[in-house]
């Protein structure tokens, strides 16, 4: 028996922050490109936009800074509020996950002592 978990946050039943938001973020920080991020997770762009469009609509902050200038003219940082946003958000993940598995932990424990009994008690039949 094995606990997975997904941290999801919602507002207004709507998704706005996941690990592939995450993920997302973290791409670009180290692609330097949404455009890049988006593909190496086999995104859209129009995904990937929506996508973080929609956390800066839900956090009322900017995620990326678009960056003018180059060869491409092309590009995107994380703004120093995504950057700690993603620390946060893994905080609370790894808490939530911690948390879970010691519950999970304890349930495990139970069952497995009720089935225990179980066996016993089906035993002296």
């Amino acid at each position: 028996m094995e606990l997975k978990t997904k941290t999801i946050i919602l507002q207004d039943g709507r998704k706005f922050m996941g690990e592939g938001v995450l993920w997302l973020m973290e791409g670009i920080d180290e692609t330097g490109s949404l455009l890049a991020a988006a593909k190496r997770m086999g995104l859209s762009y129009s995904k990937a936009r929506t996508m973080m469009e929609r956390l800066e609509k839900e956090t009322g902050r900017c995620m990326i800074e678009r960056k003018k200038g180059g060869a491409a003219h092309q590009g995107a940082e994380l703004t120093s509020f995504a950057k700690e946003y993603i620390s946060l958000y893994r905080e609370f993940d790894d808490a939530v996950r911690k948390d879970a598995m010691e519950r999970f932990s304890s349930f495990a424990e139970k069952v497995a002592k009720l089935s225990q009994e179980e066996e016993e008690s089906n035993d002296g039949i």
